[in-house]
This record gives structure tokens, sequence and C-alpha cells, in this order.
């Protein structure tokens, strides 16, 4: 059962060689087999639901568990040496469980309600949160000029187009920033700046009018946090933590680095791989603070979850209004009405139609997924102190869990177009496409050639795609181009306008869009310089959606005096 895949191929799936350069997370030889559950300290929160309208898809909390225990099992000390994970409804905690080693070096095991861990991206929402908070009191408006919030600053956003950037095109990366994949990371705790500073001086070009298109963005991120602080007279740090982290009694949560020494010191060590095993690695920190430097622990990501999951409301204890909740996770920017789509902060996840939401993250040492399947009332977090780059990430545990239990659908095999066209439509889309969201100039432009998408016609009317390791699928399409994936649920959709490409759009990658690559730029002409200079090259990417975690990137910056310069938020 749980080897049903039913959510999109995303990014965190797909072909080893791939993940071993960008994934960042990792399944090798299994080497703790019946040790995970032996060392990790157990917190297992049920309670029967009275309030909840939905129909209850986890009846037995034991079954549940047994069920994570597995899935688990698995991973402990070979995906990652530690995890922590909550499953939740709206009225209270399903499962609350820790897993393996916090720390390799001393054995300290897991507790799931104490073991703070690193969750990059996944704390975006938290940022999101922050800012409709602000619009429901009035002093933010989701379609203002962010200028207007920066007068007193010395950030300004170049009026480089017409159209101004806003705090809606922020919490859909649609702000139309170059991208830059990198949150400013450093390793010296004393490099750590003032976010004023940091935002003044790692601004991107603006590249694109606004809502024109998805382009994930840490300093978008970054920026709408920093205009909540504005707002509100403060820090960042100190609003989530009064006006979010208190109310949800989120007592091991903190955006601040180093963690405060009043805060609780249960934290779980980053880890890289070393041979078979793990090896606790040294700590790093995150500039743009907004876009991924926040700590936790499952059982804090619990109430927040259940808080969005209770639209607003944790008991009796609220963050943001019945009507302010159900905006945030209404759609605010469509790429195609055939994929997976923003809502303010979260992106649609798995199948297209499956409503369900989520985000995933990552630092140099961690990662982490979020899902909430309102429908349902069902929550789920999971989280690694690892970031290791062969093998599945979070998400992967989130599948198997959403699978078994029906809240995604399985892969089936889409009836195919009729249409005679079809042949003359698939022609129309073949060539290269290039993402959005990766680096088109400079040392980082080589991530966005190795993501590059071949796109051509294959037998029996369908399409395919092969990316430069060899990672190859077909589609089907389902309407004019529209491809469902075969044996998958994936969706590939084409815009096409008097017959010029305009852009593909892939379900499982909300967090840009593929455009044409020019001739001389495509893998066939550049793909063996690619590979060479990949052999020894990696990053990290924090926080994709899911997605995209591309880690090893410490070796490369390894005999840098600072490491100031690439990590990638999800």
């Amino acid at each position: 059962m749980k080897d049903q895949k039913p959510s999109l191929r995303t990014s965190e799936g797909g072909c080893a060689t791939r993940r071993a350069v960008l994934t960042g997370l990792g399944t090798l030889t299994l080497s703790r087999v019946g040790s995970a559950t032996a060392t990790a300290t157990v917190s297992v929160e049920s309670e029967a639901r009275t309030n909840s309208s939905t129909e209850n898809p986890f009846p037995d909390a034991g079954e549940l568990e047994t069920f994570v225990d597995d899935v688990l099992t698995q991973r402990i000390g070979t995906t990652t040496p530690g995890a922590t994970v909550a499953i939740v409804r709206s009225d209270g905690p399903i499962l609350i469980k820790g897993y393996g080693d916090a720390d390799v070096d001393s054995s300290i095991p897991v507790q799931a309600p104490e073991t703070a861990f690193r969750i990059g991206s996944v704390g975006k929402l938290v940022t999101w949160t922050a800012v409709m908070q602000g619009v429901e009191q009035g002093v933010l408006d989701l379609d203002e000029n962010v200028n207007k919030y920066l007068e007193d600053s010395a950030v300004t956003i170049p009026e480089t187009y017409e159209e101004p950037v806003t705090l809606r095109h922020l919490g859909t990366h649609t702000a139309g920033f170059e991208s830059a994949i990198d949150p400013d990371v450093v390793a010296d705790p004393d490099a750590i700046a003032p976010l004023e500073t940091v935002l003044v001086d790692q601004m991107p070009r603006r590249v694109r009018p606004p809502g024109e298109l998805v382009g994930y963005s840490n300093y978008g991120a970054a920026l709408a946090g920093y205009i909540v602080a504005e707002a509100h007279d403060t820090t960042f740090e100190e609003y989530v933590q009064s006006e979010i982290f208190e109310p949800l009694n989120m007592t091991h949560s903190t955006f601040a680095q180093p963690i405060p020494d009043e805060s609780p010191r249960n934290l779980a060590a980053g880890h890289t791989r070393d041979g078979d095993g793990f090896q606790t690695a040294e700590t790093v920190y995150i500039n743009m603070r907004p876009a991924g430097s926040m700590t936790t622990t499952a059982r804090d990501m619990a109430a927040f979850m259940r808080a969005h999951l209770g639209t607003g409301a944790v008991d009796n204890t609220r963050v943001l209004q019945a009507d302010t909740t159900r905006v945030m996770h209404d759609q605010h920017h469509v790429r195609h009405p055939a994929v997976t789509n923003w809502r303010y902060g979260f992106h649609e996840y798995g199948a297209p139609d499956a409503g369900v939401i989520g985000h995933s993250g990552a630092t140099v040492h961690f990662s982490s997924h979020l899902v909430l399947a309102p429908a349902d009332d069902v929550g789920i977090f999971v989280n690694y102190n690892s970031n290791s780059s062969e093998q599945p990430p979070p998400g992967t545990v989130i599948d198997d869990i959403l699978a078994a239990y029906g809240l995604q659908p399985s892969p089936t095999e889409p009836p195919p177009s009729t249409e005679p066209e079809s042949r003359e439509r698939a022609e129309t889309v073949t060539g290269e496409y290039s993402l959005s969201s990766l680096p088109k100039r400079g040392p980082l432009q080589v991530v966005d050639l190795l993501e590059h998408v071949s796109v051509e016609p294959a037998a029996n009317g369908r399409l395919r795609t092969t990316t430069l390791d060899g990672d190859t699928r077909q589609w089907v399409e389902t309407d004019p181009y529209v491809y469902h994936e075969v044996g998958g649920n994936d969706v590939l959709a084409f815009e096409v306008t008097d017959g010029e490409i305009e852009g593909m759009h892939m379900a499982s990658e909300p967090t840009g869009v593929y455009q044409p690559v020019p001739f001389h730029e495509r893998q066939l002409v550049t793909g063996s310089t690619i590979g060479v200079s990949l052999a020894g090259f990696g990053l990290s990417l924090a926080g994709w959606g899911g997605q995209r975690v591309r880690q090893k990137w410490n070796q490369y910056r390894t005999n840098r005096d600072s490491v100031t310069e690439r990590e990638r938020s999800e």
C-alpha cells in the first residue's frame, strides 16, 4: 500500500542521478531496521472527534501509528538519522511522534513534543499568515504598492514597470523578480545582518511585469516579513512570537538566530552523509529570516496546522478570522486551469483537483513538508534532520499516508484525445523548456541548464519529456494542449497563442513556468559540458514547495571564508 504514489511525480521523485545532484534527500542501505522505534522517544496524542463535521479518515489512531511507524522505520538511519511527525484534525492531534536520533554523536533520541528542527521554507506559511493578520487589521492591503509600506525604510522597489509590486504578488511568487535562489546563508552568527540591510544589499532586478508568471522568490518572502514588521513597528521575529507563536502556545518555535537563551534548548542537530551513516554538521544561519529561519517542533506545527484547519482558531484561541483564513486558502494566482496553482502562500499539492495544499522546506541540513487537506480536515507535517542528496524527501512519507487513506487519487490511465489535430499539436509543443524560477545567468545558471525539459512526440499520439539525466515520461493528450502523465497524476498544460508557445505548466512544479529555450542554450548542445561541470557541484534550495531541494552545496563552499552565497527555498 505504501508503494503507491498518489501525488504527482514531483521534483522529489524522479531519477536517482538527478536526485544525487539536485534533491538532497535519500534512501541508502537500511542499516537500522527495527531500531527506529527502539531509539525513538514517542509522544502519541489521540482523542475522540466530536467537533469535526467531516468523516475522520483515521478512525483508528493505533492503526495509523503502526502504518507511520512502518514507513518511517524504513527511512531512519538511511534517509535521515531522525524525524518528527504530526498528523492532526482541527479539533486535536491524532499522532505526534519522534523517530531516531536528534544527534547521532550523543545518540540523543528525537522527542516529538520538545525536539526542535529547522523547517526551511515551510516557515514561510507563518510569514504569509502574519501578512493576512495585517490585512485583517486593515494595516496591510494585498493589492497596494508595497512601497507604500516602505516609506520610512531604506528599502525601495524600483518602478521598473508601470504595474507596482503588491503583497498579493509576493504571496504568489509573481512579483517578477530575477531568480537568485539565495536566502543569504552565513556560517558565522556575527554575520547575521539587519533584515533591512539584507533586503537592500540583495535586491534582485525586476525582470518581468508583476502578475505575469510564477518565479519562486525567497527575496519576496523576506520582503513580506519585513513589511509586516514595518507595519507594526517591531521586528519580524518579535511580531510572530507575540502574535502567532504565543497565542497558539507554540513554545518551542522561533525565527530568531541563534536560538535565544531563554528558549527551550532541546535542538536537533543537522546531519550530513558519512558513508552509510550520518555525522553532525555545523550550524548555518539564514539572513532572509522570514524566508526560512524558523525552528520548531512537531507539536508546535500541529497547533499551527490546526489553526488553519480550524478556520483560524485552535480551541478558544484565534489568530485569524474565519473569513480571512478562507481568503488565504482561496486561489490567488492561476498558472493554468489544468494544473496546480497558488493560494496565498500555499500551493496546491498532488493531483490538481485533489483540494490538497501545502509547502515543502529545506535548509542545508534539514528538510520538511506540510500539507493540509481542508475538505477532509487533515493536516500532516514531516521533518528530517538531514538533507541527503540521494533519496526521497519528507514529502514521500506524506504521499504514502495520503495514498493509504484515500486522500489522493491513485494513478489512472487517462483516455486519450481522439482529435486528428493531436499529432500537429504535439509537433507544435516540441522543443526545450527552462523553468522561470531558476537563474539564467551567473555561476548557478548550471542548475537551470540541468533542469531543462525536452518535449517531443512519441508513439500512439503520446508526448515524451526527457531531462538531462534521462528521466523520461510519457503523456497522453486529454484536451487540446493538456497532457496527463502515463502511470501518474502529473499534468502538462501549454499556453499557445497563434501557434507560438508562451509557456509550459507542470502540475508537479508550482514554483515556476517552463519557457521555450533558444536553440543555442539547449541540452543537446550544452549537455556534455554540463554533465562534467556538475560532477562535483551541488547546492541546497531551501523549501521549494516542494520541492527542488538542491543539496551538497556546502561542499562547494567548504573553503569559503563566509558561507554567504547559496541556499534555495522551496
